[in-house]
């Protein structure tokens, strides 16, 4: 029965296509998901490349990019919030989404720290804050978002490199 064939044309055979459409071949992926790549730790495999819309963010996720900007995504309200940011030091911290909800903004060495004293809050995605920094930034860690209820809300780092050339 030809219609039970494999990529080879053998009916009921087994040969099957690798991740390079290689019948019969033995490409497989690595573990940042490269066909033929020889990767193990996917710890080692960096960030793909996105389009640098804050929205189309991991949910709950900060950014820092290359000028300062944070932005976030967060279909939970933020009533505040505190990171480092690695490899620099922040002069100031103003403006964004934060600023605008009221949000009381201070910043010391490489920390940032942002709350309300009236209760406001942000959520959706955009520009948190802007950052004045004096080094390379290369991301944020210590991350700690708090709810309207002062729950910790789990956050990650999107480590994502910005697609210049995306259509």
């Amino acid at each position: 029965n030809t219609t039970c064939a494999d990529c080879a044309g053998t009916p009921n055979g087994d040969a099957v296509e690798d991740c390079a459409g290689e019948c019969g071949g033995t490409a497989e992926e690595d573990a940042c998901g490269e066909c033929g790549g020889t990767e193990t730790n996917p710890d080692n495999c960096g960030g793909g490349t996105w389009d640098g819309d804050a929205c189309s963010m991991s949910d709950h996720s900060l950014h820092l990019t290359a000028d300062g900007s944070v932005y976030y995504n967060s279909s939970t309200a933020i009533a505040g919030f505190q990171f480092d940011v690695d490899g620099a030091s922040v002069l100031g911290a103003a403006g964004g989404d934060a600023e605008a909800a009221g949000f009381m903004l201070q910043s010391g060495g490489s920390t940032v720290l942002g709350f309300s004293l009236s209760g406001a809050s942000i959520s959706g995605c955009g520009t948190m804050v802007e950052l004045d920094l004096d080094g390379d930034a290369t991301g944020l860690s210590g991350i700690i978002m708090a709810d309207t209820a002062g729950e910790e809300i789990p956050f990650t780092y999107f480590d994502e490199e910005i697609d210049d050339c995306a259509s």
